[in-house]
């Protein structure tokens, strides 16, 4: 019986390890949303902005990480100054563990030159869970299918906050945020706890025009560290018309990302992202990542007017 309770005690914790680094949701069509890695940018398109994202990585893996996302976002003006607000939801589930967030942004946008400079915040209202009734148990009539790790409520409330800065023109973007700077302790039962750290995320972009104005190239570049591991995105994505993009990323930590879109009716947009693993992964299914979203302008007096949610 000790034997059984101390195998399942490492595994959860073992499981606890992995899934912590999930707590930083990495999305392959991050540009497409970029106020989920910085909430400075949040309506920084001066539209209303709707998007949802589902996301799962390595298909084919039992219990692999599966990822709902999402938003609503504005940028509003109160007399000569620009302001955005949004709100966003995440459920994360990895495991035996699940992860909900909700988070409050805002930020404040200064006119610089020929873009924005942007300084936001956000309050997250985060509750982990156990799904105890996932942990696999040894049946044996010489073992106890009860372990007392997995005793208890099995799930924590918590708050947190985050800060970013950005600056956003039509050429080109760069910005940087903070995130979890409370590092909150979560205890789901008496044995099983975790410490979220806190996360430094840099963004930036930049868009390569040609003799065909048709065409335009966007590279881009994220990287997060939680000061003691890092990872990324860097990547490009090749644009015809503003409506038709396709492009190719490589994630620092083992993966190659394969992107495509299009821009539909009047600011519809849909993406589809595959993350083709280089480790080991490799014999999973790989990653695949959905995304919708639609901008739009409440101000009926100006037809068809509408911009991408992405800024650039």
């Amino acid at each position: 019986m000790r034997v059984l309770r101390f195998n399942i005690t490492i595994a959860v914790a073992l499981l606890a390890s992995f899934c912590f680094g999930q707590q930083s949701i990495e999305f392959s069509q991050y540009t497409l949303n970029l106020k989920g890695i910085n909430p400075a940018t949040v309506g920084s398109n001066d539209m209303i902005n709707v998007l949802g994202t589902f996301r799962s990585q390595y298909a084919g893996f039992e219990n692999a990480p599966i990822t709902y996302y999402v938003s609503a976002d504005l940028g509003f003006k109160i007399a000569n100054t620009k302001h955005g607000a949004g709100l966003s939801f995440y459920d994360n589930m990895v495991g035996i563990y699940r992860y909900q967030d909700i988070n409050l942004m805002y930020a404040y946008r200064i006119g610089l030159k020929k873009g924005d400079l942007a300084l936001g915040a956000l309050v997250d209202f985060s509750t982990t869970s156990l799904n105890k009734d996932k942990a696999k148990n040894v049946e044996s009539e010489y073992h106890d299918s009860s372990d007392p790790a997995l005793s208890g409520e099995c799930n924590d409330f918590k708050v947190d906050l985050g800060v970013g800065v950005s600056y956003m023109s039509p050429k080109w973007y760069a910005g940087v945020s903070l995130l979890n700077i409370l590092q909150p302790n979560y205890r789901m039962t008496e044995r099983i706890y975790f410490k979220k750290k806190m996360n430094l995320k840099f963004m930036g972009g930049y868009n390569i025009s040609f003799t065909n104005p048709l065409y335009k190239l966007k590279t881009y570049a994220n990287i997060s560290t939680d000061f003691v591991t890092f990872t990324g995105l860097i990547g490009a994505n090749l644009e015809y018309k503003e409506n038709y993009w396709g492009g190719l990323g490589y994630r620092i930590d083992g993966a190659v990302v394969f992107l495509a879109g299009i821009r539909v009716l009047n600011g519809l947009v849909i993406g589809y992202s595959f993350d083709l693993p280089t480790s080991r992964l490799i014999r999973s299914a790989g990653c695949h990542e959905i995304l919708l979203s639609y901008s739009f302008n409440v101000d009926l007096s100006k037809k068809n007017k509408y911009k991408s949610i992405r800024y650039l």
